[in-house]
């Protein structure tokens, strides 16, 4: 047997094993094994020559050219950027399951990897103690510089922004502190606490529930009370921020009183559902509740997402809405796009 007849059969044999042994580098994103309602993927996932900064975690880039406007997906507490690929959650047997992930909604959509970025803002500590977190500059920087960064990769002078729960109150205030609006299109609220929550009240003091800090006005928790950011009539008002920043259009999907977070079994029925609402505004184009199933006084600890969606699977199951927001002109109800659960008009 000749040394050239040996090169042709045993080396394509050698780079096969070489390739099934060898890690292959994360996609742009990959959800992972997912246990509801996380995935357990790596949590820096970034492609292409996409790296946002020493120690930031997240996904987005590849070998490709942003032809749209770039989306960043910005995660609520306790959470991480891997997650916007859950995998839809099951709402009762009288709705119909959304088909795809929040990510593989937009990659089925067109998107390219260049054009889909997340941000991890909370290390892993942060991410294990929820009643910890709270917004501080320290977080506004990762993410106004996490959305820079995004901006010199595609070449885009703005980005459209969705966010989830305290991803929303953060990302508001980030922009507000560090002057960032002007990088920003459109913006989707995914239950964030735009007023406060109502739980608070009852004078939880972790630091979440905490008020606006006396000796710096830009770190706060989410009290409704002796807090500028959750109240109304200031600069600082997040429900008030769509009427300060008119070129930017925004859209709210809450889960109402489904939303275990929002609406805890000692809330006040009366107030809690209305804690994602950014006030009426003309260039707020939409927000839908999606909730479904249990309330949360039916079932104090999972709300809707026990039998239906609540907090959580307002996030996960609301792929084909948040699409609808970001790449159409529309308004109201019709922002809910192929959606096929329950939809209506938030008061």
């Amino acid at each position: 047997m000749t040394d050239t007849f040996l090169r042709t059969l045993l080396l394509p044999l050698l780079a096969i094993a070489l390739t099934a042994i060898s890690p292959r580098p994360a996609a742009a994103l990959e959800c992972g094994a997912f246990s509801f309602p996380k995935c357990d993927g790596p949590d820096a996932q970034f492609a292409g020559s996409f790296q946002p900064g020493p120690g930031i975690a997240g996904f987005g880039g590849g070998d490709c050219k942003a032809k749209r406007t770039p989306v960043v997906f910005i995660h609520g507490n306790g959470d991480r950027a891997t997650n916007w690929d859950a995998p839809v959650a099951k709402i009762g047997t009288d709705h119909t399951l959304p088909p795809r992930s929040v990510y593989q909604e937009f990659k089925n959509r067109g998107y390219s990897d260049c054009e889909l970025f997340g941000v991890t803002y909370l290390d892993d500590q942060e991410q294990a103690y929820i009643p910890g977190n709270y917004h501080r500059p320290e977080k506004y920087l990762i993410i106004t510089d996490f959305i820079n960064a995004v901006k010199a990769y595609t070449g885009s002078d703005r980005v459209d922004i969705v966010t989830h729960s305290l991803g929303a109150s953060m990302t508001l205030a980030a922009l507000k502190v560090d002057d960032a609006w002007g990088s920003v299109r459109r913006f989707v609220n995914i239950a964030g606490g735009i007023r406060g929550l109502d739980s608070c009240y009852l004078g939880f003091v972790f630091p979440t529930c905490g008020s606006e800090n006396i000796f710096d006005s830009d770190i706060f928790g989410f009290s409704p009370i002796n807090n500028d950011w959750t109240g109304s009539g200031t600069e600082f008002s997040l429900r008030e921020m769509p009427g300060r920043h008119p070129d930017v259009l925004f859209y709210t999907i809450t889960a109402g009183l489904n939303d275990q977070i929002h609406c805890a079994a000692t809330s006040d029925v009366s107030t809690c559902a209305s804690g994602p609402l950014f006030k009426v505004a003309a260039n707020v184009r939409a927000q839908l509740n999606i909730g479904a199933g249990s309330t949360t006084l039916q079932d104090s600890q999972d709300g809707g997402d026990s039998d239906g969606i609540g907090h959580m699977k307002s996030r996960i199951n609301s792929g084909t809405i948040i699409y609808t927001m970001l790449n159409t002109d529309c308004r109201g109800l019709n922002c809910k796009g192929n959606y096929r659960g329950p939809v209506r008009a938030a008061p």
